[in-house]
């Protein structure tokens, strides 16, 4: 029994002591073949890095514009009943919803009195706007977060008239960018969800497109997102002009992002230059004509713009078409591409 048991543990030792063996002979040449799959250094340029939680992570804002606002003659008389409210009721739900509302503000808002309107209610000829003093507090109160004042009216009372115009918005918290003149550096920026914005406003009927252009290339080549929003073209024309194109072509190479017109009173074609898409004009959003189904009809532009690794980028587009009456403005339909 005893020189069995010790055979046994005999032979369980040697086969333990060779396996041990073969174990530390297989790792002694181990190094060797590691070294055949070692990187070339040479090629980590060309490898893919790999997606992980943190570069995948990005940021999403939306933007909404819309075209002209004028809240002067028939639409300043019929809120003075009605108020002016009425004519945001149906847009203001959509505007709240969005983070940045912008759009074109047609006029002053001053303190002084009307000159469309006569004391006995009726109408004159003139083409001189004025808004009433709480006008900066209903574009707080629709949700509208910027306004351009680079266009052809906002100048109708003046240096003064303008100065005017600013304190009141500034007072109701409404930023505002642009100006009459094209005064270089009258940008708006804002940064939110972690993604930068400056708005350019131009007016084509003054000097100054070469301060535009600086002011989107200094812009740009901080990191902004750039979108201008020129005041152009021929009123009531449905197509842009040559000048509107050539332009166009301009603000893209000094880098604008989005382009978004106004000014003919009537919506406009668009196309995409050099990735940048280009609305020609909105038309109206909220303005007294009615004299035909173009200058009732505008739209509204939304673009949902991405930061991700790739850089900042539109990734979705929404256009809203409204429809104004005489006492108020409806979205009357919307399409995504």
């Amino acid at each position: 029994m005893s020189v069995n048991k010790h055979s046994i543990i005999l032979f369980w030792i040697i086969i333990i002591t060779t396996l041990t063996l073969a174990i530390i002979l297989g790792l002694s040449n181990l190094p060797s073949r590691i070294h055949q799959y070692e990187v070339n250094t040479s090629e980590i340029g060309t490898l893919k890095q790999r997606p992980t939680e943190a570069n995948s992570i990005s940021s999403k804002l939306n933007i909404l514009i819309g075209g002209d606002i004028m809240l002067d003659r028939t639409i300043r008389k019929y809120a003075e009943t009605r108020g002016y409210d009425s004519f945001f009721a149906s847009l203001t739900p959509l505007f709240k919803r969005t983070d940045i509302v912008v759009a074109n503000l047609e006029g002053p808002i001053t303190s002084s009195s009307s000159r469309t309107i006569l004391n006995d209610g009726t109408y004159t000829k003139s083409f001189i706007f004025t808004f009433a003093t709480t006008t900066g507090e209903l574009l707080s109160r629709a949700g509208i977060s910027f306004v351009s004042l680079a266009n052809n009216h906002t100048d109708n009372f003046g240096a003064e008239g303008f100065a005017e115009t600013q304190r009141i918005l500034t007072n109701t918290r409404v930023k505002y960018f642009g100006s009459p003149w094209n005064y270089s550096g009258t940008e708006a920026t804002t940064t939110l969800h972690n993604i930068s914005v400056a708005f350019i406003g131009y007016h084509q009927f003054a000097l100054g497109f070469d301060h535009i252009l600086v002011d989107i290339q200094r812009l740009s080549s901080q990191g902004y997102f750039v979108i201008v929003m020129p005041h152009w073209g021929n009123e009531y024309s449905t197509t842009s002009s040559a000048l509107q194109r050539e332009q166009a072509r301009e603000l893209v190479s000094a880098g604008a992002r989005a382009i978004i017109g106004s000014h003919p009173h009537v919506i406009q074609e668009n196309e995409i230059i050099d990735g940048v898409p280009v609305y020609y004009s909105l038309g109206n959003l909220i303005f007294d004509q009615y004299f035909s189904t173009d200058v009732t009809r505008g739209n509204m532009i939304e673009l949902q713009i991405t930061k991700n690794n790739s850089g900042i980028h539109i990734t979705h587009t929404t256009i809203y078409e409204t429809q104004a009456s005489r006492t108020d403005v409806i979205v009357k339909s919307a399409y995504e591409y």
